[in-house]
C-alpha cells in the first residue's frame, strides 16, 4: 500500500516540503519539491500568512507529515535558532488535524542506519537509487531523507 507524505525542514525564514509518495520497495516518488519563503516584514503577519499558505497546500491527499523537529544545542540560541522555533510552532498549528504528524530529531534519524545523515545527504548514487519522480534540489535532500526513513522504520 503507498501512501503520500509531506516531510518539511523548517529554517528562520523559509520552510522546505517535499512531498513524496512511500512505494512499496522501499523507494520514494517525489511529486513535489518546493520552498515557502516567510513574507519580508512584520513577522506576525508574516506568520499568518505562512499558516494559511501551509493549511492550504495541505489540505488535500496527504496521509503524514514528518518534521524536522528542533534539538537542544549545547550553545545559547541565536536569534535565528529561535526564529526556526517560531516557524515550527506556525508550521505544526497549520497542519489540518486529521493528519498524522511525527517530528524527528536528525540525531534520532541516524540512529540505526550505517551512516550519519549527512553522509547520505552527499551521496548521489543513493539518492539516484531511492528516489525517482520530479528532479530533487540538493538542498531538498534533508526532508527527502526524512520520508525515507519513515518507510524504512
Amino acid at each position: 500500500m503507498t501512501s503520500v507524505a509531506v516531510a518539511a525542514v523548517v529554517a528562520s525564514d523559509a520552510i522546505v516540503l517535499v512531498e513524496g509518495e512511500c512505494n512499496d520497495d522501499g523507494t520514494v516518488t517525489v511529486i513535489k519539491d518546493e520552498t515557502f519563503d516567510l513574507e519580508p516584514g512584520d513577522r506576525r503577519k508574516a506568520y499568518a500568512i505562512m499558516a494559511t499558505r501551509i493549511r492550504d497546500r495541505l489540505k488535500n491527499g496527504i496521509d503524514t507529515v514528518i518534521l524536522k523537529a528542533s534539538s537542544g544545542g549545547q550553545f545559547a540560541a541565536r536569534t535565528a535558532v529561535l526564529h526556526a522555533a517560531e516557524l515550527r510552532g506556525v508550521f505544526l498549528s497549520a497542519v489540518p488535524g486529521e493528519i498524522e504528524v511525527v517530528q524527528r530529531q536528525k540525531k534520532s534519524v541516524s540512529k540505526g542506519r550505517s551512516r550519519k545523515v549527512d553522509d547520505y545527504l552527499k551521496d548521489d548514487a543513493f539518492f539516484g537509487d531511492k528516489f525517482d519522480g520530479i528532479k530533487l534540489r540538493k538542498g531538498s535532500r534533508e526532508a527527502a531523507f526524512l520520508i525515507l526513513n519513515e518507510i524504512d522504520d
